[in-house]
C-alpha cells in the first residue's frame, strides 16, 4: 500500500544533496522507519540514500522497516532504535510541541507552514525541538488535510451531526472535534480508514489530497461526494530521535537541510491538491469559513487548557504566523493563543 506517503519519493530523488559531506561514519545507529509497504516502500527506500548522507555527517544508520506505525513507535519508545520516522499525529505522543504543529485550523496555508519550519530550523528554533527525552531532526510537509464526504450536500458543520466519521483511534484532538460537531466517531487507523470511506462504512474521512489517487478515495466521492475546500490541518512527517543519540551539530544540519529543501517537497503535495478535479471540490462560503475558524480556535484552546493535548508554545507560534499573514483575522486582536 502506498498510503499517504507518496511524496517521500521526492526525498529520495533529491537526497544526493543530503550526502555531500565527507566525514567518516561513526558507530552504527538504529533507525525505525514506518512504511506501509515495508522494505519495498518509498519511505524505506529513502533511508538508503539517507544512510549515505548521514555518513557524511559522521553517522552510520542501520534502518529497519515497519509496516505498522504503532509498532515502530513502541519499539522506539522501548529503546530498540535511536530514531524513528513517524507521522506528526503519532509524534505528538512523544513530543507535544512538535506534534502540535498539526493542530486543527492552526496552519491555514503552505506559506505559513514553510515559515514555521524555517523558524524551527535555526539554532534558536532547534532548542524548542529538543526535550530531555526526544529531539526532532526534521519536519517535512505531507499536505493540507481535507474532509472527504460521500454526500456533497453535507457542506456545513451542522449537517455533520450524526454522520459517521473515520477517526484515527490515537488522535485525541480529532476525537474531540468529531464529538464537538455532533458526529459519530468510528475508530480507524492509517491502514483501513480509506477503505472504510470507499465502501461506505463511514460517511466522511479526513486526509491530504494525495489520498484521492494513492488511496483511491476518488471511489468514495465518485457518486455524489466531494471534498470540502477548507484546510483542517497540515500533515507533516517528522524524524524523532532519542536525545543524546546524535550530536547537536548533526541535528542542526538535518533540520536546516529539511527547511532548505522545503519548497521541493511542497511542490509535490501542492500538485496533489491541484490534480483533484475542480468538480470534486465543495466550496465553503466565506461567512461559514469565519465561523469554522472560531470553532477551531475554541476547540484548540480546550485541547490546550483542559486535556493538555496541544502545546501552548506551539499554538502561540502558529497564531503569530497566522496573524502576520492574515492580520484581519478576528483572533489577532484577542491573542488568546
Amino acid at each position: 500500500m502506498r498510503s499517504l506517503h507518496s511524496l517521500i519519493t521526492l526525498l529520495a530523488a533529491c537526497s544526493t544533496l543530503f550526502g555531500a559531506g565527507t566525514a567518516l561514519a561513526g558507530p552504527a545507529k538504529s533507525l525505525c522507519v514506518y512504511d506501509p509497504s515495508g522494505a519495498n516502500g518509498d519511505i524505506f527506500n529513502l533511508t538508503k540514500d539517507f544512510k549515505a548522507a548521514a555518513a557524511g555527517w559522521g553517522v552510520d544508520f542501520n534502518a529497519k522497516p515497519y509496516t505498522d506505525e504503532k509498532t515502530a513507535a513502541e519499539d522506539f519508545k522501548a529503546g530498540k532504535c535511536d530514531a524513528v520516522v513517524l507521522t506528526s499525529t503519532r509524534v505528538r505522543l512523544f513530543h507535544k510541541f512538535a506534534g502540535s504543529l498539526e493542530a486543527m485550523g492552526a496552519v491555514t496555508s503552505y506559506d505559513q507552514l514553510q515559515t514555521v519550519v524555517q523558524q524551527l530550523s535555526t539554532p534558536a528554533g532547534g532548542k524548542l525541538l529538543k526535550t530531555p527525552e526526544y529531539d526532532v531532526l526534521g519536519i517535512y510537509p505531507g499536505g493540507a488535510v481535507w474532509l472527504y464526504v460521500r454526500d456533497r450536500n453535507v457542506d456545513t458543520v451542522p449537517e455533520l451531526a450524526g454522520k459517521r466519521i473515520a477517526t484515527l483511534d490515537y488522535d485525541d484532538a480529532a476525537k474531540t472535534m468529531v464529538r464537538h460537531v455532533g458526529a459519530s466517531l468510528v475508530p480507524a487507523d492509517l491502514g483501513n480508514f480509506a477503505g472504510m470511506f470507499n465502501n461506505g462504512s463511514v460517511d466522511a474521512a479526513y486526509a491530504p489530497a494525495i489520498g484521492y489517487k494513492a488511496l483511491e478515495m476518488h471511489k468514495g466521492v465518485s457518486k455524489g461526494g466531494g471534498i470540502a475546500k477548507y484546510i483542517l490541518s497540515h500533515l507533516t512527517f517528522q524524524v524523532v530521535a532519542k536525545t543524546g543519540a546524535f550530536t547537536d551539530e548533526f541535528a542542526q544540519n538535518a533540520r536546516k537541510w529539511g527547511a532548505d529543501n522545503f519548497t521541493r517537497f511542497r511542490k509535490v503535495v501542492e500538485k496533489g491538491d491541484q490534480d483533484i478535479p475542480k468538480a470534486v471540490w465543495i466550496d465553503i462560503a466565506a461567512g461559514d469559513k469565519e465561523k469554522y475558524d472560531a470553532m477551531f480556535q475554541e476547540v484548540r484552546l480546550r485541547l490546550r487548557d483542559e486535556s493538555k493535548v496541544y502545546d501552548k508554545g506551539m499554538l502561540t507560534l502558529l497564531r503569530r504566523v497566522r496573524c502576520k499573514a492574515e492580520p484581519a483575522r478576528a483572533e489577532c486582536a484577542e491573542q488568546k493563543e
